[in-house]
Protein backbone atom coordinates (compact mmCIF):
# COMPACT_ATOMS: atom_id res chain seq x y z
CA UNK A 1 0.00 0.00 0.00
CA UNK A 2 1.25 2.92 -0.88
CA UNK A 3 1.50 6.35 1.07
CA UNK A 4 -1.75 8.48 0.63
CA UNK A 5 -1.30 11.59 -1.50
CA UNK A 6 -2.79 14.48 1.27
CA UNK A 7 0.11 12.37 4.02
CA UNK A 8 2.88 12.86 1.31
CA UNK A 9 1.81 16.06 0.48
CA UNK A 10 1.45 17.35 4.53
CA UNK A 11 5.15 15.68 5.17
CA UNK A 12 6.63 17.39 2.14
CA UNK A 13 5.24 20.43 3.51
CA UNK A 14 7.53 19.77 6.92
CA UNK A 15 10.66 19.06 5.40
CA UNK A 16 10.45 21.80 3.34
CA UNK A 17 9.83 24.32 5.94
CA UNK A 18 12.68 22.95 7.65
CA UNK A 19 14.79 22.86 4.67
CA UNK A 20 13.81 26.77 4.61
CA UNK A 21 15.18 26.77 8.06
CA UNK A 22 18.34 25.50 7.79
CA UNK A 23 18.96 27.19 4.49
CA UNK A 24 18.93 23.95 2.97
CA UNK A 25 20.48 24.73 -0.87
CA UNK A 26 24.03 25.98 1.04
CA UNK A 27 23.89 23.21 3.46
CA UNK A 28 27.42 20.84 3.54
CA UNK A 29 26.56 17.55 2.90
CA UNK A 30 27.61 16.40 6.31
CA UNK A 31 24.65 18.42 8.02
CA UNK A 32 22.25 17.05 5.12
CA UNK A 33 22.85 13.70 6.36
CA UNK A 34 22.18 14.44 9.98
CA UNK A 35 19.02 16.20 8.57
CA UNK A 36 17.78 13.11 6.93
CA UNK A 37 18.49 10.79 9.79
CA UNK A 38 16.54 13.45 12.11
CA UNK A 39 13.92 13.51 9.72
CA UNK A 40 13.23 9.69 9.15
CA UNK A 41 12.96 9.19 13.19
CA UNK A 42 11.17 12.29 13.42
CA UNK A 43 7.38 11.50 14.76
CA UNK A 44 6.28 14.09 12.80
CA UNK A 45 7.61 12.97 9.87
CA UNK A 46 9.04 9.35 9.56
CA UNK A 47 6.87 8.21 12.43
CA UNK A 48 3.65 9.24 10.16
CA UNK A 49 5.99 7.56 7.24
CA UNK A 50 6.34 4.20 9.13
CA UNK A 51 2.93 2.35 8.23
CA UNK A 52 3.93 2.83 4.74
CA UNK A 53 8.22 2.48 4.89
CA UNK A 54 8.85 0.51 7.64
CA UNK A 55 12.36 1.14 8.58
CA UNK A 56 14.27 4.50 9.06
CA UNK A 57 16.64 3.54 6.35
CA UNK A 58 13.59 2.83 4.35
CA UNK A 59 12.04 6.64 5.24
CA UNK A 60 15.38 8.31 4.99
CA UNK A 61 16.02 6.95 1.30
CA UNK A 62 12.46 8.30 0.27
CA UNK A 63 13.46 11.37 1.83
CA UNK A 64 16.69 11.78 0.45
CA UNK A 65 15.56 11.06 -3.27
CA UNK A 66 12.35 12.22 -3.26
CA UNK A 67 11.26 15.24 -2.06
CA UNK A 68 14.38 16.82 -1.18
CA UNK A 69 15.92 15.50 -4.54
CA UNK A 70 13.08 18.07 -5.88
CA UNK A 71 13.62 20.61 -3.13
CA UNK A 72 15.93 22.66 -5.78
CA UNK A 73 13.56 22.64 -8.33
CA UNK A 74 10.69 23.54 -6.18
CA UNK A 75 12.19 26.91 -4.74
CA UNK A 76 11.96 27.97 -8.20
CA UNK A 77 8.26 27.13 -9.13
CA UNK A 78 8.81 23.68 -10.76
CA UNK A 79 7.47 20.23 -9.89
CA UNK A 80 4.65 18.96 -7.96
CA UNK A 81 6.10 20.25 -4.83
CA UNK A 82 6.25 23.75 -5.80
CA UNK A 83 3.53 24.75 -4.08
CA UNK A 84 4.45 23.41 -0.28
CA UNK A 85 7.45 26.24 -0.24
CA UNK A 86 7.04 28.84 1.78
CA UNK A 87 9.34 31.45 0.58
CA UNK A 88 10.30 30.51 -3.37
CA UNK A 89 13.42 32.07 -4.55
CA UNK A 90 13.95 34.38 -7.33
CA UNK A 91 11.60 33.59 -10.35
CA UNK A 92 13.62 32.59 -13.32
CA UNK A 93 12.73 35.98 -15.21
CA UNK A 94 14.70 38.24 -12.26
CA UNK A 95 17.41 35.61 -12.24
CA UNK A 96 17.73 36.60 -16.38
CA UNK A 97 17.73 39.78 -16.28
CA UNK A 98 19.96 40.52 -12.86
CA UNK A 99 22.44 37.70 -14.68
CA UNK A 100 22.02 39.39 -17.93
CA UNK A 101 20.50 42.56 -18.14
CA UNK A 102 16.97 44.44 -18.26
CA UNK A 103 16.70 43.38 -22.13
CA UNK A 104 16.76 39.92 -21.76
CA UNK A 105 13.81 37.95 -21.50
CA UNK A 106 13.44 33.77 -20.72
CA UNK A 107 11.05 31.53 -22.65
CA UNK A 108 9.57 29.69 -20.03
CA UNK A 109 8.15 27.59 -22.89
CA UNK A 110 11.64 26.26 -23.03
CA UNK A 111 12.29 24.81 -19.83
CA UNK A 112 13.79 22.22 -18.99
CA UNK A 113 15.11 20.32 -15.95
CA UNK A 114 18.34 18.43 -14.42
CA UNK A 115 19.93 21.11 -14.64
CA UNK A 116 17.01 23.71 -14.63
CA UNK A 117 17.33 25.75 -17.91
CA UNK A 118 15.28 27.83 -20.74
CA UNK A 119 16.13 29.63 -23.81
CA UNK A 120 16.71 33.15 -22.95
CA UNK A 121 16.69 36.27 -25.69
CA UNK A 122 17.61 39.74 -26.32
CA UNK A 123 16.40 40.62 -29.71
CA UNK A 124 17.93 38.46 -31.82
CA UNK A 125 20.70 37.10 -29.11
CA UNK A 126 19.82 33.49 -27.52
CA UNK A 127 21.73 31.88 -24.72
CA UNK A 128 20.69 28.62 -22.65
CA UNK A 129 20.22 30.12 -19.18
CA UNK A 130 20.99 27.62 -16.37
CA UNK A 131 21.03 27.78 -12.93
CA UNK A 132 21.77 26.71 -9.26
CA UNK A 133 23.74 26.97 -6.31
CA UNK A 134 27.15 26.65 -6.25
CA UNK A 135 27.28 23.09 -5.15
CA UNK A 136 25.84 22.42 -8.88
CA UNK A 137 28.17 24.86 -11.05
CA UNK A 138 29.23 20.72 -12.43
CA UNK A 139 26.04 19.71 -13.35
CA UNK A 140 25.25 22.99 -15.22
CA UNK A 141 29.05 22.86 -16.95
CA UNK A 142 28.16 19.34 -17.94
CA UNK A 143 25.17 20.11 -19.22
CA UNK A 144 26.72 22.39 -21.55
CA UNK A 145 29.79 20.82 -22.62
CA UNK A 146 27.22 17.93 -23.70
CA UNK A 147 25.14 19.77 -25.70
CA UNK A 148 27.89 21.17 -27.41
CA UNK A 149 29.86 18.28 -27.93
CA UNK A 150 26.72 17.05 -29.50
CA UNK A 151 26.41 19.90 -31.87
CA UNK A 152 24.79 22.64 -30.25
CA UNK A 153 26.07 26.19 -30.82
CA UNK A 154 23.29 28.32 -28.56
CA UNK A 155 25.88 29.64 -26.42
CA UNK A 156 25.33 29.14 -22.47
CA UNK A 157 25.30 31.28 -19.46
CA UNK A 158 25.73 29.78 -16.00
CA UNK A 159 24.01 31.73 -13.22
CA UNK A 160 25.52 30.63 -9.93
CA UNK A 161 22.97 31.64 -7.37
CA UNK A 162 24.22 33.02 -4.04
CA UNK A 163 22.37 33.70 -0.97
CA UNK A 164 22.95 37.23 1.32
CA UNK A 165 23.62 35.52 4.44
CA UNK A 166 26.17 32.93 3.12
CA UNK A 167 27.78 35.01 0.38
CA UNK A 168 30.22 32.89 -1.77
CA UNK A 169 34.32 33.69 -1.21
CA UNK A 170 35.99 35.96 -3.81
CA UNK A 171 38.41 33.13 -4.74
CA UNK A 172 35.74 30.51 -5.27
CA UNK A 173 33.59 33.26 -7.50
CA UNK A 174 37.32 33.76 -9.65
CA UNK A 175 37.64 30.13 -9.84
CA UNK A 176 34.37 29.87 -11.58
CA UNK A 177 34.58 32.72 -13.73
CA UNK A 178 37.81 30.92 -14.52
CA UNK A 179 35.97 27.55 -15.61
CA UNK A 180 33.56 29.39 -17.36
CA UNK A 181 36.90 30.96 -19.36
CA UNK A 182 38.36 27.93 -20.30
CA UNK A 183 35.54 26.26 -21.23
CA UNK A 184 33.76 29.02 -23.12
CA UNK A 185 30.54 29.16 -21.32
CA UNK A 186 29.90 32.44 -19.29
CA UNK A 187 29.58 32.08 -16.09
CA UNK A 188 27.54 34.93 -13.34
CA UNK A 189 26.62 34.98 -10.04
CA UNK A 190 23.91 36.55 -8.74
CA UNK A 191 22.01 36.70 -4.90
CA UNK A 192 18.87 34.98 -5.19
CA UNK A 193 15.78 36.24 -2.75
Amino acid sequence: MGMPAELEMEIVKLLYNEAEEVGWTYLPDSERTASYNRWADDPRIGGRMSLFLKTAQERRVWIKDGPMKEYARAIYGVGKFAPLVANPGSAVNTLVRKALGPDWEPDLSTQEIKPLRVLAYAGEEVTYFTWGPARDLKHLVWAALRAQANGDATPWTLCVVTSFVKALPREERDEHLRIGERCGLRVEHVVGE
